[in-house]
């Protein structure tokens, strides 16, 4: 009986020794899908990032130009579109915050040297060009109520508000 169980403690061997070679190679194997899936990975990452700096950049640009036009209304642009395409605008730059910095520097330096882009500066209340600069609207009563010029509808839909005040 000795000899057969050194045969099978030989078969044993033998089989933990080929159990052994089929997992280190299917660790392998497991190694090199993740070194592809991480490098898959870090260039999917590399192409977000890629693509949400340019989001943000056209996105500062426009906010950008949305400040410098809305600069050039307050300042009497004849055309605020013209002033936005002709100003430079290279110290306008937008903050972590959100704030656009420069921006009234650029447009007085563009209102100093090209000045035929430019009007009277509009102010509130006053007509300019085509463009009526308006003040706030003041809170108030609406205009009274004359039952003699309204049409029957209203009347009767006044006339039963105030009745139903008592």
């Amino acid at each position: 009986m000795k000899m057969s169980e050194t045969g099978e403690e030989v078969q044993d061997a033998d089989a933990l020794r080929q159990a052994l070679q089929e997992a280190r190679a299917e660790v392998e194997t497991v190694r090199r899908e993740m070194a592809g899936a991480s490098a898959k990975q870090e260039k999917l990452l590399r192409t977000h990032e890629e693509a949400l700096d340019r989001v943000r950049q056209a996105g500062d640009r426009e906010v950008i130009a949305a400040e410098l036009r809305a600069e050039a209304i307050r300042y009497g642009a004849h055309n605020p579109e013209d002033v936005v395409r002709l100003i430079d605008a290279s110290d306008v730059v937008r903050d972590a915050d959100g704030r656009v910095q420069g921006v009234a520097e650029a447009v007085e330096r563009a209102r100093k040297d090209r000045a035929y882009l430019f009007g009277e500066m509009s102010r509130a209340g006053v007509a300019t060009g085509t463009t009526a600069g308006r003040s706030a609207p003041r809170p108030g009563g609406g205009e009274p109520f004359d039952a003699r010029r309204a049409n029957g509808a209203d009347y009767e839909a006044r006339k039963w508000q105030f009745l139903a005040q008592g």
